[in-house]
């Protein structure tokens, strides 16, 4: 079940759409406490991800994520943005956002929650939903609701 990853502060509607680089700092400022890694290290293993492939998929969702050696607990957000942020070019712009740390201690659990949140997303009316999300508070219980559908 997501709801004991989900940080509620990482669930969010974000219009406009911010920047790219400070959408990555924002959410490494606001996990680095909670999984014990410095703010820095974490957008770098973000970026370091990104550069190895797409992270994002022609549905316009995209998987921010990232496993991180001495991360202290896994921490999954998610950010619905209408207008979409271009996470790489080989995929339209993103307008539902996963974000994930992992701790490379426990991989499968990494893997698992992928698993999950692409089942999640991989139904159009599903992504219709949480699109239709206006608060982050709605987005919130959109996706516990959309989890306990797609377990």
């Amino acid at each position: 079940m997501l709801s004991e990853f989900l940080n509620p502060k990482l669930v969010q509607r974000l219009d406009p759409s911010p920047e790219i680089n400070s959408f990555i700092r924002s959410v490494c400022q606001e996990v680095s406490a909670d999984v014990g890694l410095a703010e820095t290290t974490l957008e770098q293993a973000f970026l370091a991800r990104m550069r190895s492939g797409a992270v994002s998929t022609p549905e316009g969702v995209a998987f921010l994520h990232a496993v991180v050696v001495g991360a202290k607990q896994t921490v999954v957000g998610c950010c619905v943005m209408p207008k979409g942020l271009l996470l790489d070019y080989t995929n339209p712009p993103a307008d539902i956002i996963f974000t994930l740390v992992g701790n490379s201690a426990t991989p499968w659990q990494h893997v698992r929650l992928l698993a999950r949140l692409s089942r999640i997303a991989s139904d159009a009316e599903t992504r219709k939903r949480l699109k239709s999300a206006a608060t982050g508070a709605d987005l919130l219980a959109a996706l516990l609701e959309e989890d306990k559908r797609h377990g």
